[in-house]
Parts: C-alpha cells; structure tokens; sequence
C-alpha cells in the first residue's frame, strides 16, 4: 500500500513538530495509531546520538502499509519542538501526548473511533495515563512494565552494580577491593534525596545539569494506578532479551487491565526490537545496541501486530 508522510504541527504547551503519515487509498478514514517514545532525548523516528535506530519510523511505515494512520512527534526541545527538553516532566510528556490524541481527533481523515496508542518503554509506562485523560480504542504497551516506578527503576541499578561485582581479571578486583558498587549504590542515593527534597526543574548535579523535575516525577510515577482503570483492548509485548524491563511484566499488564487483554513474550527479541541472540549486559548496552543499528526491526513482532489490529480495520 502506497502512504504519504506529511510534516504537521501539535499545538499544545508549546508546538511538538511532527510526522503524520497517511495510506494512499481511496478510503474516506482511517483507524489511526499515535506513538509515544522511551525515555531520553531520541527523536520522533527513535534515533538517539550516534544511535540511528528508526525503530519508530520503521514501525509506523509498518502500520501505514496496513492502513493506518500514524503519528509521531519531537518531545519538546527536540528536533524543531518548542519548550526545552531538560525542563520537561512526566506529567508534561502525558499533557503532550493528550495534545498528539487531540490532533488526530481532530483531522478529517482519520476515525475519531478508532484511535490507538502505541507506546513503547516509558511511552508504555505513561500510555495508561494518557488513556485516563482522553480515552482511546486501544493500547499497544512495548516493553513496559507493571510495578510502581520506585522498584523498577532501582532494579536497573542494582543489576550493573551487580555486573561490576562479578567482572574478572584485575578490573573486577579493583571494583571488589575498593567497593565501587557499594560506593556508587550511595552516591546515587545521596543525589536522589538531593532532587527529591528540592522543587526546582533542572539541577547542576556533579557538573551536569540534570533534569530534576523529570527524575522526581518518574520515580513516584506508578503506571499501575492507571492500568487497572484500562477498559480498551490491550496488546502487551516483550522481548525475552529485553534487560531493562522484566519481560514477564508482559503477562502482568495483561492481566492487571479490565479489557480485553493478550500479551506476548518474543524470543530472542530486546528492547530495541531487534533479535539478539547473546545475553545483554547493563554496563555495555549501549554499545550493543549501536551494533544492531541497521538490522531490521523483529518479524515476530510486525506478524504480532498485523494479527492483533486486524480488529480495528474494519
């Protein structure tokens, strides 16, 4: 199916530029799926510096050549995004993507009754949130996770300092002998209370300028509060490679929602939806993933997607 991508604006707090793209058919409407982001200053196609993933425009080229409309945008004081990105909460991340639901309520091609959500990692965390604001027909929740934010963030921590502990070689008896894990376990909990206990937007912490207003929010954000008032079909996903999220979070979400709820386990699929066959490692993720960069996003998970929206196409 033929599509067009159409740069547009998102006129909220401050304008999200965006790319909406349409399938070329003779179709009045459409059913139309709105992305939002992980975490981080990626881009709206999923790029991050020196990391051209496109992970979210390969996704919505995916989803257009089904016949859906799709939308994604630049988080603020990314890209030609208005407002600036360390500034910006959690709450200000639902209120734009709200914003997203409203553009496309809105636009005379799409089917203000099929409107979608598909988020992915943080984006699958507030995607819930989003939905309690403005309700859509349905959520797809890519590597996310049903805990309070609280346990699942120090989870992420505690597995490199853990990595640390076991390295081999003079590295892992240097890191044993002068107790970096445990050093560097205190120091995140030092900076931690010092943002927690403080009401400003962005910090200087160690030399660097943190975005404290986002930190304090996402740590107190419990995505849980939200999932179990979720009344619109569900498709929750993970990859079992996926170390940044528990993949069994997958069944949780599932199980967690009132509506009609199917959730699935992709082998050999992580979080950047890629297929990996070794074991990821939290110290050297990143350069992991920049080796997977040009490799295509996981079959699996396009199959799983066609087989679950054919719902809303009719």
């Amino acid at each position: 199916m033929m599509s067009k991508s159409l740069e547009v604006t998102i006129h909220g707090t401050y304008p999200l530029s965006a790319t909406l793209t349409i399938p070329e058919e003779s179709t009045s409407t459409y059913p139309a799926i709105l992305f939002i982001s992980g975490s981080g200053k990626g881009d709206r196609d999923g790029n991050l510096k020196n990391m051209p993933m496109n992970i979210y425009k390969d996704l919505a080229d995916f989803l257009t050549s089904k016949g859906f409309i799709t939308l994604r945008y630049d988080k603020r004081g990314i890209g030609n995004s208005g407002g600036k990105f360390i500034e910006t909460g959690v709450n200000d991340f639902i209120d734009d993507a709200v914003d997203g639901l409203k553009y496309l309520e809105a636009h005379p091609k799409v089917d203000a009754n099929r409107i979608l959500i598909l988020g992915h990692s943080e984006g699958a965390l507030i995607a819930p949130a989003v939905n309690q604001r403005k309700a859509v027909s349905g959520l797809i929740l890519l590597a996310g996770a049903a805990e309070p934010n609280k346990d699942l963030l120090p989870r992420q921590n505690e597995m490199a300092f853990a990595e640390l502990n076991q390295k081999k070689g003079l590295q892992g008896w240097m890191f044993r002998t002068f107790k970096l894990a445990d050093k560097a376990r205190k120091q995140n909990k030092k900076i931690f209370a010092k943002i927690a206990n403080s009401n400003k937007d962005v910090m200087r912490i160690q030399g660097f300028k943190q975005n404290a207003k986002w930190l304090r929010e996402l740590y107190t954000f419990n995505t849980c509060d939200y999932l179990k008032d979720v009344t619109c079909p569900v498709l929750a996903i993970t990859g079992d490679k996926d170390i940044q999220v528990p993949p069994d979070h997958a069944k949780l979400i599932a199980e967690m929602v009132k509506g009609d709820a199917e959730w699935e386990i992709i082998p050999n699929m992580n979080h950047i939806f890629r297929k990996y066959e070794g074991q990821h490692a939290m110290l050297t993720l990143i350069k992991e993933y920049k080796k997977q960069v040009h490799e295509p996003i996981d079959e699996d998970l396009l199959k799983r997607l066609d087989t679950w929206l054919e719902r809303f196409q009719n």
